[in-house]
C-alpha cells in the first residue's frame, strides 16, 4: 500500500472518530438535559429512563468501533495498516474501502464470525 492510500485511509479514520465523538458528545448532553426531576408522572420517569438505557447502550457501541478506529490509525503508526492481524496477508482495498478499521482479510473475518479465531 502505498503513501497516498494510507493518507487516504488515515483521512477517513480520523473523519469517522470525529463523527462518533460527536454523537458521543450529543448522546451524553442529552441524557444531561432529561433527568427524572423534569419527568412529572411515573409514565414520563419510566420512558426517561428507556431514553437513557438506548443512549447509554449507542454509545457503548460507538466507544467499540472508536477503540477500533485508534487500533487502526495505531496500525498505520507502526506501518502494519492493511495487513490482517491474522494472517498477515493484505486486507483487500475493497473491503479497507467499506470498514477502513478492518483487521481481518475477508477469509479470516469469516472464520472469526464462525468462532474459529
Amino acid at each position: 500500500m502505498n503513501k497516498r492510500q494510507i493518507e487516504r485511509y488515515r483521512k477517513l479514520l480520523l473523519a469517522k472518530r470525529e463523527e462518533l465523538l460527536n454523537r458521543v458528545r450529543e448522546a451524553r448532553s442529552s441524557e444531561q438535559e432529561i433527568t427524572d426531576k423534569e419527568a412529572p408522572d411515573l409514565g414520563d420517569r419510566a420512558l426517561s429512563t428507556v431514553i437513557r438505557d438506548l443512549s447509554y447502550q449507542l454509545t457503548a457501541s460507538e466507544r467499540d468501533l472508536l477503540r477500533r478506529i485508534d487500533d487502526a490509525l495505531a496500525r498505520m503508526t507502526e506501518h502494519k495498516y492493511g495487513a490482517c492481524v491474522e494472517c498477515g496477508k493484505t486486507i483487500q482495498i475493497g473491503r479497507l474501502d467499506a470498514v477502513p478499521w478492518a483487521r481481518h482479510c475477508i477469509q479470516c473475518q469469516e472464520r472469526q464470525d464462525r468462532g474459529e479465531i
